[in-house]
């Protein structure tokens, strides 16, 4: 079964959460293995990414063949010594810092003037330059230079003054540089600069932002995510779809799939464990053959361990800034 639009009548969006480079090789796995369980969620009329779900939207919307991305995530890790080191930690410590001043720890994600502050960080932080942090982004996208005709929405935060950037292709950015936006998390990888604005990955806002799928009959979210209740602000964003009327479907790691994940999103030693990880998910709960409906499809997202588990998962791609603590 698909979730598009050809052959029915049913209007869909697929929306990829962030998650690091772990992120990006678990839903390039978690794809594919429906994908091969019969249940295509690849073919949705809209994509929405952010940070590594940017990536994997862009490479999905642009046509790139799934079986090779896979191929390419579980590949051997590079030699530490070749591989810049990252952790995603000193992000959000720096988060929890800032909600500890601003006195909104009880609050998940950061505000324009929160974001603001975070995304001046970055110029300051010992990170890769902008030039080669575009070389790199351009390299993940060997076969997706120029924006599709598909509908593809990826985000990004206007460092100006913090509100949520909505790249597609009738806007001022590039590909690569709407994609580089998105994955410039902040003291990890330098803002994008584009038409003189400066731009850094959304996540700290929204590791989701599953508000723009609105209009949409079904919407399903892939969210790495950390067991617990579902709450802000993925929890509203879910909201507002189910009152204008979608279906949503949320997707979480399983037990299996959060031991390779965390604590570091940014372990490259990780990525191919990932990767298998989130094929293994799907084989682990989606019962074959079965009957290619919309219903079969909430059937198999809804089983115990961490597919659609609506009560499993903080809503970022990130652990949230208590985790930091």
């Amino acid at each position: 079964m698909t979730i598009s639009r050809r052959g029915d009548d049913v209007s869909s969006a697929l929306v990829l959460s962030g998650g690091g480079t772990s992120g990006v090789a678990w839903e390039t796995g978690l794809l594919k293995g429906f994908r091969d369980n019969r249940v295509d969620l690849t073919t949705a009329d809209l994509l929405v990414g952010t940070s590594a779900g940017a990536i994997v939207a862009a490479h999905l919307a642009t046509g790139h063949n799934l079986d090779e991305l896979y191929a390419i995530q579980c590949r051997p890790p590079r030699p530490p010594e070749s591989v810049r080191s990252r952790n995603v930690m000193t992000l959000m410590q720096a988060m929890a810092e800032i909600k500890r001043r601003s006195n909104t720890s009880d609050r998940p994600g950061l505000d324009a003037t929160e974001l603001v502050e975070l995304g001046a960080a970055p110029v300051k932080a010992d990170t890769e330059t902008e030039a080669s942090r575009l070389a790199t982004i351009n390299r993940y996208l060997p076969s997706a230079k120029d924006w599709p005709d598909r509908q593809l929405l990826l985000t990004a935060i206007d460092l100006a003054d913090g509100p949520l950037v909505v790249w597609d292709k009738d806007s001022r950015a590039t590909l690569v540089e709407a994609v580089a936006s998105s994955c410039a998390a902040a003291l990890i990888a330098p803002p994008t600069t584009i038409s003189e604005r400066r731009d850094m990955d959304a996540g700290p806002r929204s590791g989701t932002s599953a508000q723009l799928a609105a209009g949409h009959e079904l919407v399903v979210v892939v969210a790495i995510a950390r067991p617990g209740p579902l709450g802000s602000p993925l929890r509203e964003e879910i909201d507002t779809l189910r009152t204008g009327g979608s279906r949503v479907e949320v997707i979480v790691p399983n037990t299996a799939s959060i031991a390779v994940l965390f604590p570091n999103l940014l372990d490259e030693a990780r990525r191919p464990l990932c990767a298998e990880a989130g094929y293994a998910q799907t084989f682990a709960d989606v019962a074959r053959p079965f009957p290619a409906t919309p219903e079969t499809l909430h059937a198999i997202l809804n089983r115990e361990d961490g597919l659609v588990v609506e009560a499993d998962g903080h809503p970022s791609g990130l652990p949230s800034p208590a985790d930091a603590r």
